[in-house]
């Protein structure tokens, strides 16, 4: 087991609280990537996002096969260094996605977590009947703080970190 790194995690947790959407990397049945942009909340230690049936990365998140969230530090918030896009902050970490049974208290928790952080527009698409809620359990990362400063996070890091 690791030891905890708090400085690390410090920063980690406030490149989590101020970015409030990710990238995610998921992949088709032949292997093809994808690669798409979706806002997300912390929910029970995972990631919970909502995702509409006629995007393609959700038929790969159920196939639940290999994929990938990144968070990137937002320029107009980041620090001197992070304004150069080489030196972005950055956290990469494998994911394992899980749908969440509609009117079950996780997906409930989903919807609100996401609608605490987001705003109305959440609560719009709840009403739509394509969008389910999915609960993206993190596995290992790498969280990159500018130049010649890239750590590997085992996935219980990366759990303490959302704890």
């Amino acid at each position: 087991m690791t030891q905890p790194r708090p400085g690390l995690y410090a920063r980690a947790r406030r490149l989590l609280d101020g970015t409030g959407w990710l990238g995610l990397a998921t992949v088709d049945e032949g292997g093809t990537p994808s690669a798409s942009y979706v806002p997300f909340a912390l929910v029970g230690g995972r990631f919970g996002i909502v995702v509409s049936r006629l995007a393609a990365h959700t038929e790969h998140l159920k196939a639940r096969r290999p994929a990938s969230a990144l968070f990137v530090d937002e320029e107009s918030r980041s620090e001197e260094v992070d304004r150069d896009p080489y030196a972005r902050s950055r956290l990469s970490v494998a994911i394992q996605a899980s749908l969440q049974p509609a009117g079950s208290a996780e997906a409930a928790a989903i919807w609100s977590a996401l609608e605490r952080r987001h705003g109305v527009t959440v609560a719009v698409l709840r009403e739509l009947p394509d969008f389910d809620a999915v609960a993206l359990a993190p596995g290992g990362g790498r969280l990159v703080l500018g130049f010649a400063s890239a750590h590997d996070l085992d996935a219980g890091e990366i759990e303490r970190l959302l704890a």
